[in-house]
């Protein structure tokens, strides 16, 4: 079978207001994500001020335009904003509107959507994206989960916890009314944060409001409790950037890109999700895949076999929740010297350079050319954190990438990047031309050390055309490097650092029950987790 990678929680309709139209956003994801679900956003927020401040007085209900302004009002209002559901004339125009969309984009074999929205009830349920196979449900919004798992079971729909190492009952789950049947699987990364556990990496500090995280109710805490229930990554962000690499990716394990395949996948719990990088990850116990529930034997053997983005560090195989086996990839492997081709993995970040409020910086586009003098570009990947981004023209021994930096605030990350696959002898030639730069060797030695690219005369130059500054023999000379945008060339990794097979027998009794799940680590720090399998 096939790893598809979609989207199934990315945020739509915030405020009654989607801007850039949906119909832009889904064409730009449909370049880098095989499948999406578009989470329509079901809630609006109404904004109540300070009694004696600039903003007195209370909002007089959840109207459209008010609450959208409210949400954005400059940083001297206070007050607090309460979320509600939005006004049933605007959930039924704007359900309407986006079902209609993913409709349109909906192309078999290529782009999958499913429609879908977020629910919130009360908050004390916990959020749960509602998904369906297909078009022609009403938008159905209940107080209580029990109404809608009512609706969800009618519909043959699924209902997908998220955010859920929050407090429980206070949007995030209570795992006592988790019904796994309607909801196979649950979100455990996202923007929020990682829900494995109440003190994993990268903490539950994505929502200020809603943190911090708590033990009851973490993804570990559900599957101690008996559940069987898969692991997924979503965005959940409001970027308009589906697919957004570092806040989560659902893999599916499907035969081919139909929603009946991928709903079949989803059911059986053939999922798994990634932070980032896109790392194909496969596990059997007893040759049956992730999502499975087996029958117990005496002895179960497990497979894990690893293709990933990078340099694999480490793979952890837990046994109810225990880590029993771990291997450590580093040190395993040696960069090869030449002699045959090699498949490597050439990932290429570009980005940095001046925040908002600093020295305006509009070309910000990196258009860069790669040659081998001999070997071929065999595949690619996307790390984009914005649309705007090139898809790569792969040519045999060329390859041409562009990308799109923006200016951000503070230190909101702004790289964007792409892994590029190639197969080529060691000693062959790569050639990087772009924006007036050259960087040229033999492969090995950028299997050996990455690279950075910077711009110090253009950069020495614009700050004196637009400033006025020029630095003189004895001034610092840091801050030129600090404004100028940025590429990096990342050490190439060898086909040996980037894949491995695991295989171990297990003779642990059974007793009522047992699960296994495995954990993939990443140098570079992004991760996998697969759905567990569940014996007994």
């Amino acid at each position: 079978m096939n790893v598809y990678w979609g989207d199934t929680h990315h945020n739509t309709y915030q405020h009654c207001k989607q801007d850039p139209p949906l119909g832009q956003v889904l064409d730009f994801a449909r370049t880098h994500l095989d499948f999406y679900t578009g989470a329509y956003y079901t809630a609006i927020f109404t904004q109540y001020g300070l009694k004696d401040g600039a903003a007195a007085g209370a909002a007089t209900g959840p109207s459209i335009g008010h609450a959208y302004e409210a949400s954005g009002s400059g940083g001297d209002w206070q007050g607090v904003r309460i979320e509600r559901l939005k006004p049933l004339e605007a959930l039924s125009q704007e359900w309407a509107e986006f079902v209609e969309i993913l409709r349109a984009q909906h192309t078999p074999g290529e782009f999958v959507t499913f429609p879908g929205y977020e629910w919130q009830g009360d908050a004390t349920w916990g959020d749960h994206n509602v998904i369906f196979p297909q078009e022609g449900a009403e938008l159905f919004a209940p107080t209580a989960l029990p109404e809608l798992y009512g609706f969800v079971r009618e519909h043959g729909a699924l209902a997908i916890p998220h955010h859920t190492a929050y407090l429980p009952g206070m949007r995030a789950p209570r795992w006592d009314m988790c019904d796994t049947e309607l909801s196979p699987f649950s979100e455990i990364l996202s923007v929020h944060g990682c829900s494995e556990t109440d003190d994993g990496d990268p903490g539950m500090y994505g929502n200020p409001h809603m943190g911090p995280a708590t033990t009851g109710g973490t993804y570990q805490a559900a599957l101690k409790r008996g559940l069987h229930l898969g692991a997924i990554c979503s965005t959940d962000n409001w970027t308009n950037m589906p697919g957004h690499w570092g806040h989560g990716l659902m893999g599916c394990i499907a035969a081919d890109l139909t929603r009946e395949s991928l709903w079949e996948a989803f059911k059986a719990r053939r999922v798994y999700g990634v932070s980032g990088d896109r790392i194909d990850l496969r596990f059997t116990c007893n040759e049956s895949p992730m999502g499975s529930t087996i029958a117990a034997t005496p002895t179960r053997r497990l497979a894990v076999a690893v293709t990933a983005l990078d340099a694999i560090d480490r793979i952890e195989i837990l046994r109810n929740e225990e880590v029993i086996h771990t291997h450590c990839h580093q040190g395993t492997w040696r960069p090869p010297t030449g002699g045959a081709p090699a498949r490597m993995k050439l990932r290429l970040e570009t980005g940095w350079g001046p925040l908002v409020g600093e020295l305006p910086w509009p070309d910000m586009a990196w258009n860069l050319d790669l040659r081998l003098s001999s070997g071929q570009f065999l595949d690619w990947s996307p790390c984009w954190r914005t649309r705007g981004q090139g898809v790569p023209v792969l040519s045999g021994d060329t390859a041409q990438v562009s990308f799109k930096a923006e200016q951000v605030v503070g230190a909101k990350p702004n790289q964007n990047g792409v892994i590029l696959e190639l197969l080529a002898d060691p000693t062959a030639e790569l050639t990087i031309n772009g924006n007036g730069k050259t960087e040229t060797g033999p492969l090995a030695d950028f299997m050996a050390a990455g690279r950075l690219v910077w711009y110090p005369e253009e950069t020495h130059e614009r700050v004196q055309q637009l400033t006025g500054v020029a630095a003189g023999p004895s001034d610092r000379k840091d801050m030129y490097y600090h404004m100028s945008p940025k590429l990096k060339i990342h050490r190439a990794i060898p086909e040996a650092g980037t894949t491995a097979h695991v295989e171990i027998e297990d003779d642990a009794p059974v007793g009522d029950g047992l699960w296994y799940r495995v954990r993939v680590t990443q140098r570079n720090g992004q991760r996998a987790w697969s759905s567990p399998i569940w014996v007994g």
